[in-house]
């Protein structure tokens, strides 16, 4: 086998192995085990490398793609297509519970002391910023 084709068949295996990993994550930040996204990122990352890898042979004056190149980039294409679909769910999903951890913490923050100031005639007011 040519180095880039080593290269794209490590890609085409990554990105399988990305899209088994990110079927895996729950959509509830929650009940993902810890370090799954950090897993996931990390594949990701090691994918951008192999892309940095194969743009330099594609630079090449001489490089073309044989057919069994354009089937396996065709798969890599689905693939990649189911990918987008789970990261979009996970990435809204994700997104809104981090707005609602961050109105929790907003709306916490405005009360000062509540029952600190505990009141000696038997009755108290929440006092807000």
């Amino acid at each position: 086998m040519i180095g880039y084709q080593n290269v794209l068949a490590e890609f085409l295996q990554l990105t399988e192995e990305i899209h088994n990993h990110s079927k895996k994550l729950y959509s509830n930040m929650k009940d993902n085990e810890t370090g799954q996204v950090e897993t996931l990122l990390s594949l990701f990352d090691k994918r951008q490398q192999l892309i940095s890898q194969l743009d330099t042979y594609m630079q090449l004056t001489d490089f073309h793609w044989t057919e069994e190149d354009k089937k396996v980039i065709q798969q890599m294409k689905e693939t990649e297509q189911l990918i987008q679909t789970l990261m979009k769910g996970l990435h809204q999903s994700f997104k809104s519970q981090m707005n609602q951890i961050t109105q929790t913490k907003q709306g916490s923050k405005k009360f000062v002391d509540a029952y600190q100031n505990v009141s000696t005639e038997g009755s108290f007011i929440d006092k807000r910023k």
